[in-house]
């Protein structure tokens, strides 16, 4: 049976290639972005639903969310794939270093990488109770995890620490949420040949991340909610 599905940030890169494998496939996909002028490939995909989702405008996102899954005809999957580095805020070099720390850039990543997806599960909620199989996957990065902190790797504390601090609330999701039925996981997509990854130099096309991503979701059960996952299914340090 076809899944109803919502990615975020589906408009580019890691997003409209997850969009486009689910479309391929059959299901039925309602793909955000903040500027549907420039989501003309997300718009050619047969099946795809393009919606205006602004993630940094956070009173406005449970409302938004309840009224795209609403014309989905439900929601399956919620995948949170969009996120923001130092270059989506203002005075973004700033969150890179200590020596140079400056706090609205923090947290403008914090209410984007963090705020933002649990209020799109909020927004989603009373859809995903109606689910027969209601998962939600958080994108995260392998330079959220403290137990395997990348040593070789910039501080870059605006990125890392938004991210650390989304695993911990996919955790705490979980266990909010067992009652519920919901799986709730965080997945590390691996360095990835998109622009906000590594680009020509990463290991992964976006082809292979997504697939591996979207075959960790459909194997999902509510015995792994709270698990750190990497893309292709590997049980990664928080």
């Amino acid at each position: 049976m076809a899944d109803r599905v919502l990615v975020t940030g589906a408009g580019r890169g890691l997003g409209l290639t997850l969009a486009r494998i689910l479309c391929e496939r059959g299901d039925h996909v309602a793909g955000t972005v903040r500027d549907p002028a420039r989501a003309g490939d997300l718009a050619a995909l047969p099946g795809a639903r393009v919606e205006v989702l602004d993630l940094a405008a956070s009173d406005a996102i449970p409302g938004r969310v309840d009224d795209i899954c609403r014309a989905l005809g439900g929601v399956d999957l919620v995948i949170n794939n969009a996120g923001i580095n130092f270059a989506g805020v203002d005075d973004g070099l700033s969150t890179l270093s200590v020596h140079d720390m400056a706090a609205d850039p923090m947290l403008g990543l914090f209410r984007v990488n963090v705020v933002a997806p649990l209020l799109v599960v909020r927004g989603a909620m009373p859809w995903l109770r109606q689910s027969g199989n209601p998962r939600v996957v958080n994108i995260t990065s392998w330079l959220g995890s403290i137990g395997g902190y990348a040593t070789d790797s910039a501080p870059n504390y605006g990125y890392r620490t938004t991210k650390a601090a989304l695993n911990m609330a996919s955790r705490a999701m979980a266990a909010e949420l067992a009652d519920d039925g919901i799986t709730s996981v965080v997945v590390n997509p691996g360095w990835v040949q998109t622009d906000m990854g590594g680009g020509a130099k990463a290991d992964l096309t976006p082809e292979q991340s997504a697939t591996g991503i979207l075959a960790v979701a459909d194997a999902l059960t509510p015995a792994d909610s709270g698990r750190f996952l990497d893309w292709n299914g590997a049980e990664r340090a928080y």
